[in-house]
């Protein structure tokens, strides 16, 4: 799966979640999500615990720079009734490939077409805005800048607010 993302800092967070609901036409959906990252050689790899014991185990690879990029990722999803499982599957990646970081974060989600908006306020780093544009197969990356650039623009989001890298990355720096 492909998607083509956009992070930054948010500087008013009340302003952003009026426009992001405007432009997505209904209100969010509120999604509490605690992330262990585990060490790994290429790309990043986490498992995504949720509210209601559900888990998803992530794998993508994204470049660290600025403005709108690809991302390629995999998902492997637990339902709350597998919550044993996944806990298991983290107890294991922690011990062969070690601890990479922890991003526990409420998440404000806005849909606006093939595209995610992601509100969020991140423990200990503060509040940012992420968009993803879920690209369809015959999608180019061009396609899905343009997209992430436009709704950019209406979100008010200035390129000097932009972040290269992942949270666990700013983290991690902390």
């Amino acid at each position: 799966m492909r998607n083509v993302e956009i992070k930054a800092k948010v500087l008013n967070y009340e302003k952003i979640c009026n426009l992001a609901e405007q432009l997505s036409g209904a209100p969010y959906k509120l999604i509490k999500q605690d992330d262990t990252f585990y060490k790994v050689n290429n790309g990043r790899l986490k498992l995504r615990f949720y509210e209601d014991k559900s888990a998803t185990l992530v794998r993508y690879d994204r470049n660290d720079e600025g403005g709108p990029k690809m991302s390629n990722y995999e998902l492997l999803e637990f339902s709350s009734n597998e919550h044993d499982k996944s806990e298991l599957l983290n107890s294991m990646l922690t011990k062969c490939l070690g601890l990479g970081g922890r991003v526990v974060k409420d998440r404000k989600l806005f849909m606006v077409g093939q595209t995610r908006i992601h509100i969020d306020r991140v423990e200990g780093l503060g509040e940012f805005m992420e968009l993803e544009v879920v690209l369809r197969e015959d999608q180019t990356l061009e396609e899905g800048q343009s997209i992430a650039n436009e709704l950019q623009t209406k979100l008010q989001v200035s390129n000097e607010d932009l972040i290269e890298c992942a949270y666990v990355d700013l983290l991690n720096k902390v």
